[in-house]
Parts: structure tokens; sequence; C-alpha cells
């Protein structure tokens, strides 16, 4: 009995959690999730929903590990890709394998990348694509103000302002 109130007596918050199988570990607050996994808690002022094959939900961390057709939402803001892994702690999830990154008309598609939902910013590297148009180093989009942030192929300020124009083109 002591064992089904370890969640609560920690404080945690407690997620949504849905699959075809799954087993809790109570002694390390794991969850192992297998087929149609679905999750969800919330993070700073709205909800962060993980969908996919496999995941692991380690509770007592708030961290969240997936793999196998991944899906991250956050708000309006969605990833698509292989793997994922989320730390609640450093409110941080980071996102590897054919990432496709959608927002506001806005897609980018990269190796790997990041989202941080203290900053609100999005860091993509490998192969980065935003709208179609490619990038050498890594790039940053700040999902308030749906613009590119940093990126060293915008480094003068005449490329910031080009960039700007063509999220604004390619959102029309």
């Amino acid at each position: 009995m002591i064992l089904m109130l370890l969640p609560s007596l920690c404080g945690a918050v407690e997620p949504t959690i849905t699959s075809d199988k799954r087993t809790f570990n109570p002694l390390t607050g794991v969850y192992d999730l297998q087929g149609h996994v679905f999750v969800q808690f919330p993070a700073h002022d709205t909800m962060l929903t993980i969908t996919g094959d496999t995941t692991k939900v380690h509770f007592y961390k708030m961290e969240v590990h997936g793999q196998g057709n991944i899906t991250l939402s956050f708000g309006e803001m969605r990833f698509k890709c292989d793997k994922v892994d989320v730390y609640h702690k450093d409110r941080t999830a980071y996102v590897e394998g054919k990432c496709n990154f959608k927002d506001a008309g806005t897609v980018i598609t990269a190796d790997k990348g990041s989202y941080c939902w203290q900053t609100k910013l999005a860091s993509f590297q490998g192969n980065v694509k935003v709208n179609g148009k490619a990038y050498q180093d890594e790039v940053v989009y700040n999902v308030m103000t749906k613009q590119l942030v940093d990126t060293k192929a915008a480094s003068t300020e005449n490329n910031k302002e080009q960039n700007k124009a063509d999220l604004q083109e390619n959102n029309n």
C-alpha cells in the first residue's frame, strides 16, 4: 500500500499514460510502455505530449525516453522523429533521427534537435533545412517570435533580414 502512495508523497506531477502494453516498477518508478504509446504531462504553461511505439517513463525523475514513430507536441509545434529523450528537470526535449519540425507554417528538417520549453528555443543540427532552404550550421528557432535567432549562415544583418523575409514568405 505504501508503494502505491509514493508518487503522491513525492509531490510529482502525474502524467497521463496509455499504451497497448505496460508494466510499472513501483520501486524504480519506471513505466515500460509498448504499442500506441501516449504520454502527456504539464510543462511550464502548456501540455507536453509524446506518442510513439515504445517509451520508458521514469516517473520519479520526470524523464521520458521513447523510440519509433515519435511525435512530440508542445502547444502548436510538432516534432516527428525516431527517438526522443525528455528531461523535465532541465525543461528540455532532445530528438534524433529524421527530425521534422512544424510550427506556424515553418518546417525545419534535421538529423537531430532539441527544444527547451523555458527559453522557447528549438535548435537543429545536421543536414538542416528551413522551409526547404539548406543551412550548413546549427539553426535556432524561437517559437514565440517565429524567427530564426542564431545561425552562422545568417551572421550578417542582411542575412538575418533575408531569413525573416524567407520565413514570412513561406508562411503565406
